[in-house]
């Protein structure tokens, strides 16, 4: 076969240019979409997350782009339609990819197909706290109150309080009132003042509540005691329950194989970053074991097909 020299020419040209389209153009920064409100779990590890990234060589700049509404879904929508170029990328979370394909009769995006997923971030146990003088004592003192209509607030329909509280409530017989909020920062500010009984939400911004004495944390979903958490796993009075929240970094459909790899060898070399340990410890988030996108992408199947029967045995829905 013979090849022109034009042919020859052409291809040494549009060589640079593939390799060029395949890459970060670091003169733009990254627009990263937190389909929730600042102040939430996944919205303080994006800052945590980020901060470290942008310190390290050769890495982008980024644009912190808050999207709430229906539960992360809205967030999500502005994500799936995005240019696959690596300057449009997302927090994805045990709400938008682990609850919401079954809470939802209907999704403005298909949860796998539309989507690239990058690498896990973080895990976080959720909590059931209370105001600081609530007459609640304790995890036993709650469950003894079979007869008692309370509340949890939440962040939003179909967050991971929203599931945990909802499971806890099927697990325990209670007699719970679900009351959504919109974020995190509200749902605060409502049980601090006494208009709920109880908040189910990430640990992350139980924190700040805690140990500003101004909230007790009664119990974690989460397998294991925490150090310095003064609570009881919740699954140690009702065996078997667990409930963990997550973050996974994703970009949109056929987001190119070499952004996806430089996202996660950034993401990854930040999480060696002992001040960074030491952020997450503080706020009681644990890194991934595994920060490949294979994993984070089996990660998220196996949260769809786990998180399906619960909704449906729950009785989870929007309210």
């Amino acid at each position: 076969m013979i090849i022109s020299r034009r042919s020859l020419l052409g291809a040494f040209v549009a060589a640079p240019a593939i390799a060029r389209a395949q890459s970060l153009d670091l003169s733009r920064p990254v627009r990263w979409i937190v389909p929730f409100t600042p102040g939430g779990g996944s919205d303080i590890a994006t800052r945590v997350i980020t901060g470290f990234v942008s310190e390290l060589p050769n890495a982008p700049r980024f644009v912190i782009d808050n999207r709430p509404g229906a539960g992360g879904n809205i967030g999500m929508a502005a994500l799936a339609q995005s240019p696959p170029d690596g300057h449009t990328v997302g927090i994805l979370s045990v709400a938008t990819h682990g609850i919401n394909p079954s809470l939802y009769p209907r999704l403005p995006f298909d949860p796998i197909a539309d989507f690239t997923p990058i690498c896990m971030l973080n895990l976080q146990p959720v909590v059931i706290a209370v105001k600081n003088d609530s007459p609640i004592r304790d995890l036993a003192d709650l469950l003894s109150r079979r007869n008692a209509e309370m509340t949890f607030a939440s962040a939003g329909n179909g967050l991971s309080g929203h599931a945990a509280g909802e499971l806890f409530k099927m697990r325990s017989g209670l007699r719970l009132v679900h009351v959504p909020y919109r974020g995190s920062s509200a749902a605060w500010t409502d049980l601090l003042g006494g208009r709920v009984d109880m908040i189910v939400d990430n640990i992350a911004t139980a924190m700040p509540h805690v140990q500003a004495g101004t909230a007790r944390i009664l119990g974690l979903t989460s397998r294991e005691p925490m150090p310095g958490i003064d609570a009881p796993v919740i699954g140690s009075l009702l065996p078997g329950y667990v409930v963990d929240s997550w973050n996974c970094l994703g970009g949109p459909a056929n987001l190119p194989a070499p952004i996806v790899a430089r996202f996660a060898e950034l993401v990854t070399e930040a999480l060696k970053n002992p001040a960074m340990r030491n952020r997450y410890a503080e706020l009681r988030m644990i890194p991934p074991l595994d920060t490949t996108p294979a994993f984070a992408g089996q990660y998220i199947r196996d949260q769809i097909a786990m998180w399906a029967p619960v909704v449906r045995d729950s009785g989870m829905r929007v309210d």
